[in-house]
């Protein structure tokens, strides 16, 4: 394998071979050499993914200025993706308060006490004012504020949770009706979304629902399938379609929790017993954001001896970088982003790495039953996961699930906030794209409505192509005129750096590629190639013969034809 300096050689001697900027362009586009190829080095794929994520970052920010400038002339606002689930997170008031604070704040906020305290508090305000006119920035304080949430074991936006045993009574489960029950019974999982609950009077509780898809086994019942559950209010003893369920325990949860917090985890392998706490970052004790860490960042950034200076030092320590400043694009990461990213850590450290791997494993390929697949996937890409796993898209997918199916986000906002999301941590320098992008395509698989997207894929994809099914098509075609431009524009210097000719041009073949192959996805997808969307494993069941409540019953709710004799 080349190493980076044989690579950057090779595009020198393609820079060197052309003088204008039209003669260089042109050679790039058309070159085959292996260095401009995506998937083939772990340096050069990660500088394509972090300039395609800017080039998507710098479209958003021209697309979102001129919004604003459409609003402010008196026209409705287009609500993007991105600022639809801000509003929507903002509206939400966590049933359980915080009980930490996020992993990166102190519970004072930064520690202010030395030289630096006037910097710092500056840094502190900006975080909590972020310009009007910068959706990055703006995205980052839900990231910061709300998101986290999720990272608590049962600190999810709204717990969503309630119990349901053998006092539940009737009433109590009507409240329930288009939400979810779980019941554990001689270690079988049964899972159904109720449809109807009806009291006989006597206070004996009849429940029906449809049976949800899940891992578990659902008592062998196919998807879809119609289930009475009877509890007797005097014994409390559970029948399900009139089989003892003998000893049991069960939960109710809403849809939307259902289908976010448990299906996406459950997508990433993260239900597993023994596999810890996936949700929380394995990164080591949390560092104090005070005068000593700000002074070890800054000179980081500034130190005119190290020999990165002039790749601006926005992507941590020991990360790819691309100077944004160069390719003439408006990508800026303030101080505060600096000073919760990855600057604190250091990369994962793996004896015997994997040999280097550019494609995400789907979940066929991932035994999410052993704790140890995600130590298996980042000890083949050690330099491609920043300080151990991570699951910061995992908690933007899950809280945009929830929305989805509570109706207040549609589908195609919740794959715009996914997109911005994965480009915003990637260039911040928070995550590498294969660290978002392997939870998102693995949890696509089992998690509707990601099931309907081009996310579920059935074979190992490189992490900027999954990434680009994020992506509307006018964005991406976008991206490519940005980046095309931007390359113009660094080949009139005439000795342009060699890194950034590189990820420049890599985003433009990327993006071509992509537009070529998109509609080779689709066929596939159409042909059943891919798992089949839960969507349309809906099935029909006939009527049930073992439902027998009482002809006239005094009330029931939800199911209109709940009570009716024979169904």
């Amino acid at each position: 394998m080349q190493d980076a300096g044989e690579q950057d050689a090779a595009v020198a001697r393609i820079l060197a071979q052309h003088r204008t900027p039209a003669e260089r362009l042109a050679a790039l586009e058309r070159s085959h050499a292996p260095e401009l190829a995506y998937g083939l080095h772990p340096g050069s794929d990660e500088a394509a993914e972090i300039a395609g994520a800017a080039s998507y970052l710098q479209v958003m920010k021209r697309n979102w200025r001129a919004e604003l400038a459409g609003r402010d002339a008196g026209n409705p606002p287009q609500r993007a993706g991105w600022e639809a689930f801000q509003r929507e997170m903002d509206a939400f008031v966590p049933e359980v308060e915080r009980a930490q604070p996020v992993w990166f704040l102190q519970a004072d906020g930064y520690q202010v006490t030395g030289t630096n305290q006037d910097e710092l508090n500056a840094i502190a305000a900006a975080r909590e004012r972020p310009p009007r006119d910068d959706p990055q920035q703006q995205l980052g304080i839900t990231y910061q504020r709300d998101t986290m949430y999720a990272m608590l074991p049962d600190g999810a936006i709204s717990r969503h949770t309630g119990t349901f045993d053998s006092g539940t009574t009737a009433d109590a489960a009507a409240g329930w009706i288009d939400h979810v029950v779980r019941v554990q019974a001689e270690a079988d999982e049964l899972r159904l979304r109720v449809t109807g609950v009806v009291d006989d009077g006597a206070g004996n509780l009849t429940m029906r629902g449809t049976v949800l898809e899940g891992p578990v086994g659902n008592r062998g019942l196919s998807v879809g399938a119609t289930v009475e559950l009877q509890k007797n209010e005097s014994t409390g003893s559970l029948t399900i379609d009139g089989q003892d369920a003998g000893a049991w325990s069960a939960s109710f949860e809403t849809f939307g929790y259902h289908q976010g917090r448990t299906r996406v985890n459950e997508g990433a392998g993260m239900h597993v017993p023994g596999a810890g706490t996936p949700e929380a970052r394995n990164r080591g004790p949390r560092l104090a954001v005070d005068d000593v860490l700000f002074e070890r960042i800054r000179d980081l950034y500034t130190n005119v001896e190290d020999p990165e200076r002039g790749y601006a030092r926005t992507l941590g320590p020991t990360r790819t970088r691309l100077n944004f400043n160069e390719a003439g694009w408006d990508v800026n990461i303030p101080p505060y982003r600096r000073l919760g990213g990855d600057a604190m850590f250091t990369e994962a450290a793996h004896p015997e790495p994997a040999p280097y791997d550019a494609n995400l494993p789907v979940p066929g390929t991932v035994d999410v039953n052993d704790p140890n697949w995600y130590y298996d996937v980042t000890n083949a890409m050690p330099d491609r996961f920043v300080g151990g796993r991570s699951s910061s898209s995992t908690l933007y997918m899950t809280a945009a699930t929830m929305l989805v199916h509570e109706d207040r986000l549609a589908l195609d906002e919740a794959q715009d906030l996914m997109a911005f999301a994965v480009a915003d941590m990637v260039v911040s320098g928070e995550h590498s794209m294969p660290e978002c992008m392997t939870p998102v395509v693995l949890a696509a698989s089992s998690s509707q409505p990601w099931q309907e997207t081009p996310l579920n894929i059935s074979k190992a994809t490189p992490s900027l192509t999954a990434w680009m099914h994020l992506v509307s098509p006018e964005t991406r075609n976008e991206m490519r005129t940005e980046a095309r431009a931007a390359l113009q524009q660094v080949l009139e210097n005439p000795a342009p750096d060699p890194k950034v000719v590189k990820g420049l041009t890599m985003v433009v073949k990327a993006t071509n590629d992509h537009e070529r192959n998109t509609s080779e996805l689709t066929q596939a997808m159409t042909a059943g190639l891919n798992p089949t969307p839960a969507a349309v494993q809906r099935v029909t069941v006939a009527a049930n013969p073992r439902f027998n409540a009482p002809a006239a019953v005094p009330r029931s709710v939800g199911d209109p034809d709940l009570h009716r004799r024979g169904e």
